[in-house]
């Protein structure tokens, strides 16, 4: 068996301290890149979000828009509500937007979610056809503008 004199093996302060300063760097790095993909996944994330808030809401109001006798012009926002009218005998659809943003749907006392992640919905109309600005909740997201046509009441 030998023994080890003092001075053989190990490592000195200096390769020690160099050898942490590497790791560090490459942990650094490592941590960048993680942060990075993060980011992307959360507003990737954050844009199919307020897609899919669009499209349920776009779909609702296109058909009330549609079918409404006539086109009220407002903000639907959560201190405020738009009132639509059509059919017969006559249909009362009233949106509006919760604390949560969720655009309601009330239908005579039934209510239920027709989107979520709406901040607000802009309603212009002009002669037969109408305009309807939606503004998903999600940081960032852009305002979505639909074109809607309305014939109930004879415009050609």
């Amino acid at each position: 068996m030998r023994l080890r004199s003092r001075g053989e093996g190990g490592f000195t302060l200096v390769e020690a301290m160099l050898g942490m300063a590497i790791l560090g760097v490459i942990t650094v790095a490592m941590a960048g890149t993680f942060l990075v993909g993060s980011r992307s996944l959360t507003n990737e994330a954050r844009i199919l979000s307020a897609d899919t808030a669009v499209s349920h809401a776009s779909f609702t109001l296109t058909r009330d828009l549609n079918s409404a006798t006539t086109v009220p012009t407002g903000t639907i926002s959560t201190a405020s509500s738009v009132t639509l009218h059509y059919g017969s005998p006559q249909i009362t659809v009233v949106y509006s937007i919760d604390a949560n943003n969720e655009l309601i749907r009330t239908v005579g006392v039934s209510a239920q979610v027709a989107a979520r992640g709406i901040s607000s919905v802009g309603i212009t109309a002009a002669g037969c056809y109408a305009t309807a600005t939606i503004q998903p909740s999600a940081t960032g997201a852009a305002a979505v503008t639909l074109n809607v046509g309305n014939r109930p009441a004879g415009c050609l």
